[in-house]
C-alpha cells in the first residue's frame, strides 16, 4: 500500500500545473495490494497478459484451491490441479517453482526491506516469470516504495499522455517527469493512473 501525506502531495503539485490540477481533482488516494510479497508475486504471475476481469476470476479459483497463499500451501498443490483453475501450465510451473524455492531458502523476501528500489527490482527479476514491470509493481504497490515510475506500464503512459496532451511519450520525456517527481514518483503515478481510469 502506498502511504503518503500532504507533504508529498504538495511536493509533486509544485512540479507543474498539470500535476497540481490532478492532485486538486482527485485529492488523497489509497491504492495498493493486500498481502505479502510472495502472495502478490503469485497473483501477478497468474494475471500476466490477461484482462483484469479474467485475472480476477482465475485468482479467485486459485484461492479456492490453496486457501491462504503461502509457499507451503502452494507447494503442496499439484501443477495439474493448479491448471484446472484455467492457469497455463507454464504459469503453474512458475508458481510451484517459486513456492519451492522460497521454502528451500533461495529467496528470502525479508531481505528486501534493506535494499534500494533498484536492488529490490533486480532481486525479484531473478524469479522465473517475473519481469521488470511485475517487479516494479510489487515494489510500488505491495512494499509501498515511494519512488517507482514504471516506463513499461501502459496505464501510466496513457495517463501521462492524457494529462499532458502528448500524442506520443518518448523515453526522454518520461525520464524528465521522473526527475521532476523524485523522490515521490509513486505518488505522482497514482494521479496519472486515476486519470487513465477516469471515464
Amino acid at each position: 500500500m502506498i502511504k503518503y501525506s500532504q507533504k508529498e502531495m504538495e511536493y509533486i503539485s509544485r512540479k507543474n500545473d498539470v500535476m497540481k490540477n490532478l492532485v486538486s481533482h482527485f485529492g488523497h488516494m489509497e491504492r495498493g495490494m493486500a498481502g505479502d510479497v510472495f502472495s502478490s508475486l503469485t497473483m501477478h504471475i497468474i494475471g500476466q497478459m490477461l484482462s483484469n476481469r479474467v485475472a480476477e476470476v482465475l485468482c479467485q479459483r486459485f484461492l479456492n484451491i490453496v486457501g491462504e497463499v503461502t509457499p507451503g500451501h502452494v507447494a503442496a498443490v499439484d501443477v495439474d490441479v493448479i491448471k484446472q483453475c484455467g492457469i497455463s501450465k507454464r504459469k503453474a510451473e512458475y508458481i510451484k517453482a517459486l513456492a519451492q524455492e522460497v521454502l528451500e531458502g533461495k529467496y528470502d523476501f525479508s531481505l528486501l526491506e534493506n535494499m534500494s528500489d533498484e536492488e529490490v527490482i533486480k532481486y525479484l527479476m531473478q524469479i522465473k516469470g517475473v519481469g521488470r514491470w511485475t517487479a516494479e509493481m510489487i515494489a510500488e504497490f505491495t512494499m509501498g516504495r515511494l519512488d517507482i515510475f514504471s516506463y513499461d506500464d501502459v496505464a501510466l503512459q496513457n495517463g501521462i499522455k492524457k494529462a499532458h496532451g502528448f500524442k506520443t511519450l518518448s523515453r526522454q520525456r518520461f525520464e524528465g517527469l521522473r526527475k521532476k517527481y523524485a523522490p515521490y514518483c509513486s505518488v505522482a503515478s497514482l494521479y496519472y493512473y486515476a486519470l487513465n481510469d477516469e471515464r
